[in-house]
């Protein structure tokens, strides 16, 4: 069989319910959470894919309206009949300073109305002639002089007329990173426009458009970077480094066909992360801006969702547990209930409550059990009632046997002292003869008050030193009030009398005291008699309750009186014995605590 299923049979009906009311409560949610993430992460991802392309849209349309607003600048300087004319002047006609000076303020005129361009920083002319060749200044080259270097030889071998490049691809090392754009444009010949024979330099400001790339970070980590055809990168957002060979990296599936469409990738990873690639080239210039959108940005709404669900989920969970547990154990209470009340019937106790009834299964279990409690209850009592009456023949005979040695002796005593005369002797022996027997009696009632059975032990220990000369001393601290609790008769003399025979009349002496002492306590009256005699080893002690009594130890009375307590009033009740030898022994009998005024019961 599987474990699982064997391990479940084991569990109590209980722990069943509640693992059933669990599942039924915990399943449909964690159902419909499955759901409603994959739906909400389906749409929020489909959102956020269309803002990703309306901001890439928008970020393109901006960059082009910029680059075309530089372009033009460009344009115009690049066309102008002064900057044409001078381009192509001979150099040589400006040994003259003055006429250096004179063409210099004219062409500043014509590059100082764009000195208030908010995107461009300086404007600057390579010249192959004019006044670049003349005299290098800041704002005249001499083109000559960077013919041979890489960026001019790929830009003079392009078709383009004008290039977007990093300032250090230009000026190297000592590139002002403020001005990190460059954008050139040839200077065409003017009688063949496939030549040229000047450059026009724009430095653009940093922040022209690092405005535009920050822009269209729209998540957290959004990150956008421009870049020319060569995989120079003229710009990212703010706190984003790209390097060429990782924009390589990025386009390495990029087909030829992409290149002049939207061109999207959900698949790449950069920077050990899965990221949402785009690109869009910008119109009329060879630049292309890209955005990288981390996957987890696209998700992150949907794992929000899913976080708050899960941790309503969880919240819930527990509440679900203690509900689960309650309803399990108030539908199995009464089964508990049951179990309990036949648990206590297994080990012999049928005076058990009444167990509540309904008109379900249970409640037919319930008064079917109920009923059985009953009848095997009455059956109890006809058996303990009959046990009682035989129990009560067979201490009635014993009764009527008590010591018939003692009434021996004392008639024998009496007979002895009639033979010496003396009718006041005779009389006291007889009297408390009397009194013995009277109280033993009791006009046939079981129960006595103890006053009573002080008496009787008194009348008993009177007689005794008139047979031994005084030789046992009775002290009684018993109060007033508790001589009226009412106990069985004649439980005391059987123990004063082994107190005597056993323990005073075996010292060295042969003489000895018997105290009797009485206290309640928590609903039980204690009653104490101890003595000074030989006292007993605890194997004589165990002997007087178990096995066969030995005539030297007596025993007979005090089996009797133990019997007759436990049977009048159960096991709680009894004798106690507690002896050393040469110390004494102290007897406590426990009874219960009950109280006969001056009622028939009462024994006079």
């Amino acid at each position: 069989m599987n474990p699982f299923r064997l391990n479940l049979r084991r569990w109590n009906i209980r722990s069943k319910l509640f693992l059933s009311y669990l599942v039924v409560t915990c399943l449909p949610f964690i159902l419909l959470l499955a759901i409603h993430l994959t739906l909400t992460q389906r749409e929020n991802k489909a959102q956020m894919m269309f803002s990703v392309h309306k901001i890439l849209d928008e970020t393109k349309s901006y960059l082009e309206y910029k680059s075309q607003s530089i372009t033009e600048v460009l344009n115009f300087v690049a066309f102008n009949d002064l900057v044409q004319t001078n381009v192509n002047t001979d150099a040589s006609v400006y040994a003259d300073v003055n006429l250096w000076g004179t063409d210099a303020n004219k062409l500043a005129k014509v590059l100082n109305q764009f000195r208030n361009n908010e995107d461009i920083s300086t404007l600057q002319l390579y010249m192959k002639e004019g006044l670049g060749k003349a005299a290098d200044s800041p704002d005249y080259l001499n083109m000559g002089k960077i013919e041979s270097s890489l960026w001019f030889k790929q830009f003079s071998q392009s078709y383009s007329a004008s290039a977007w490049l990093p300032s250090s691809a230009i000026d190297g090392e000592a590139a002002d990173q403020v001005h990190n754009i460059t954008v050139i444009r040839k200077i065409p010949n003017s009688h063949n426009i496939q030549n040229f024979d000047g450059i026009v330099r724009a430095q653009i400001k940093s922040e022209a458009m690092q405005s535009v790339l920050n822009h269209a970070v729209i998540t957290p980590h959004t990150r956008t970077v421009l870049f020319n055809e060569r995989m120079d990168v003229l710009g990212t957002s703010d706190e984003f480094t790209i390097t060429s060979e990782e924009l390589k990296e990025l386009l390495r599936g990029r087909t030829s066909e992409d290149a002049e469409d939207i061109y999207w990738n959900e698949q790449l990873r950069f920077q050990n992360q899965r990221v949402v690639f785009g690109l869009q080239a910008i119109p009329h210039t060879d630049m292309t801006v890209a955005l990288l959108v981390p996957y987890k940005d696209i998700l992150a709404s949907s794992n929000k969702i899913r976080n708050r669900i899960i941790l309503i989920f969880l919240l819930i969970v527990p509440l679900a547990l203690i509900l689960s547990y309650l309803v399990a154990g108030s539908a199995t209470r009464r089964l508990r209930l049951l179990i309990s009340q036949v648990r206590k019937a297994k080990y012999g106790q049928f005076q058990i409550e009444t167990l509540p009834t309904s008109e379900d299964e249970i409640g037919e279990l319930s008064r079917n059990f109920n009923g059985m409690m009953t009848n095997i209850s009455q059956l109890m009592d006809d058996k303990y009632t009959l046990g009682q009456e035989l129990k009560d023949k067979e201490l009635k005979a014993l009764q009527a046997q008590i010591n018939p040695h003692f009434l021996y002796n004392t008639l024998n005593l009496i007979n002895v002292m009639a033979l010496h005369a003396g009718s006041r002797e005779i009389s006291r022996v007889v009297e408390e003869l009397a009194v013995f027997y009277r109280l033993s009696l009791s006009n046939g009632h079981d129960l006595v008050t103890l006053e009573n059975e002080l008496k009787h032990v008194e009348a008993y220990v009177q007689i005794h030193n008139m047979r031994f000369n005084d030789s046992v001393r009775l002290d009684l601290e018993v109060s007033r009030e508790i001589q009226s609790c009412i106990v069985p008769k004649i439980i005391l003399q059987p123990i004063v009398e082994n107190a005597i025979v056993h323990g005073i009349m075996e010292t060295e002496s042969e003489t000895g005291t018997i105290s009797i002492r009485a206290r309640t306590e928590g609903g039980m009256l204690i009653i104490e008699v101890e003595d000074d005699g030989v006292g007993m080893s605890q194997s004589t002690l165990k002997s007087l309750f178990v096995g066969p009594i030995k005539k030297t130890r007596g025993g007979y009375g005090l089996r009797n009186v133990e019997e007759r307590i436990r049977l009048s009033f159960g096991t709680p009740y009894g004798m106690e014995f507690r002896s050393e030898p040469g110390e004494g022994t102290l007897v406590l009998l426990k009874l219960p605590e009950q109280r006969k005024e001056n009622e028939e019961g009462e024994a006079p």
